[in-house]
């Protein structure tokens, strides 16, 4: 009896996990579809072949499916920049390699790109993995003597505040995509680089994120 009540156990926890990934799977399918203004609950329900109730059961809100399409996409990205993290010994250049592939892989994805608009406006938890990825790096660099000292939450809180409203307006199409490499720039005198070191890594790491869109890593 024991061993049915496990397999029955495991047997429910496999469905409800499926039935998650299918509601996760409809919406990012109907927001790429119709476009985030056009799409609703029931269109999710309706894409994932679920009931409205059902959908409530994973998530209570529409916030909620917001918070849970962008964690699967962070960490989707995030596995895609393990070659970089790898290769790149020098922290400052790591961190505007790493910040130029992300905003190059939101522009060229436009459901990514709305996920993170749309998380400006709503009261949807920040991506843990970015911000440890971002302490770690901030702090490498600091003991190295890259980067100036300084608290690393104010650190991050610069580095997110800029990027957010970067890729707002890059986004929207009010700046033009090499608009990045000043952005980064900026970020990296503020850490405590020159004008000039900044400019030149930035633009360097702005090129080679052109290029990795081009060709797998």
């Amino acid at each position: 009896m024991r061993v049915n009540l496990e397999a029955r156990a495991a047997a429910a926890e496999s469905r409800r996990a499926q039935t998650r990934a299918r509601l996760i799977k409809a919406a990012m399918t109907v927001i790429a579809e119709k476009g985030p203004e056009a799409s609703s609950i029931e269109d999710f329900v309706a894409s994932a072949g679920v009931s409205r109730g059902t959908f409530y059961n994973y998530f209570p809100t529409y916030d909620d499916l917001l918070h849970a399409l962008n964690t699967e996409i962070a960490e989707a990205l995030d596995k895609t920049l393990e070659p970089v993290r790898s290769r790149i010994d020098d922290p400052a250049v790591l961190l505007a390699t790493v910040t130029h592939r992300i905003l190059a892989a939101y522009a060229l994805d436009p459901v990514r790109g709305w996920l993170a608009l749309r998380i400006e406006s709503a009261a949807i938890p920040r991506q843990a993995v970015f911000e440890a990825r971002f302490d770690a790096i901030y702090k490498s660099a600091v003991a190295s003597g890259r980067f100036r000292d300084c608290e690393v939450a104010a650190a991050r809180n610069l580095a997110f505040g800029a990027f957010r409203m970067g890729q707002r307006d890059m986004v929207l199409g009010a700046v033009a995509p090499d608009h990045a490499v000043d952005l980064v720039s900026l970020i990296l005198i503020a850490f405590g680089l020159t004008p000039s070191e900044s400019t030149k890594i930035s633009r360097e790491a702005f090129s080679e994120a052109k290029e990795a869109t081009r060709r797998p890593d």
